[in-house]
């Protein structure tokens, strides 16, 4: 019981239950506690979301496809960190993205049924979920009002860079042709080429063909 113990309390949903309900709820709610190796499809892109994921140990890759299919985005993921909480509940159910172990990882899978049944009986568990959803939509309304509007095209790509990705991820790649990226940006192919280059010899991006890659999103 123990060692499960401190493995929930490494988790935000369960920071701030006490043992005897944390001992409740471990008599109650099955836990799937799994290991899995590198390049393990752990959910799709469009599939269903019936379960809580939580990668425990390890790295994860966060793929997502836009909806004209015209460009992939790209993130590293690192533990500890929860898969798409917002994806449980509301309108549109499904996953927004695709995730990929990167490396050999330990997760936890909370079937939806347990979170309705039994987790939601808790306070402190529904107001810890509650918290990560407010923090996750407050966070897409900073970065649509609290940015500049700026002319620059180097500082309009770094916008549409952080609005497709989450600010913990440590490495971002985008899949994409110069002439798609020109539209998103609303500018030129060849204004967008030099901005891109330019970003390359300040080391801040790596080019290869319909691939940008971006090590540091702080830097960019």
């Amino acid at each position: 019981m123990q060692p499960m113990y401190k493995k929930l309390l490494q988790l935000p949903l369960f920071q701030g239950l006490s043992q005897k309900e944390l001992t409740e709820i471990i008599e109650k709610v099955v836990f799937q506690f799994a290991s899995k190796q590198a390049d393990i499809l752990l959910a799709q892109q469009g599939q269903d979301c019936n379960s809580l994921f939580y990668i425990l140990d390890g790295k994860i890759s966060k793929k997502t496809i836009s909806s004209d299919k015209t460009y992939i985005v790209e993130q590293v993921l690192e533990a500890p960190s929860i898969i798409e909480p917002q994806s449980l509940f509301g309108k549109d159910t499904e996953y927004q993205s695709s995730y990929t172990s990167l490396s050999p990882i330990d997760i936890i899978t909370i079937d939806k049924r347990f979170v309705l049944a039994d987790l939601m009986n808790y306070p402190i568990f529904e107001l810890n979920y509650i918290n990560i959803l407010s923090c996750i939509s407050q966070n897409q309304y900073k970065l649509l009002w609290n940015h500049k509007t700026c002319n620059e095209l180097a500082d309009r790509f770094k916008c549409f860079i952080r609005q497709r990705t989450e600010p913990t991820c440590s490495e971002i790649t985008l899949h994409i042709t110069m002439k798609d990226l020109a539209f998103q940006l609303n500018d030129t192919r060849l204004n967008v080429s030099r901005m891109l280059n330019m970003l390359e010899e300040q080391s801040k991006v790596c080019l290869k063909r319909k691939i940008v890659q971006i090590k540091n999103l702080e830097l960019l």
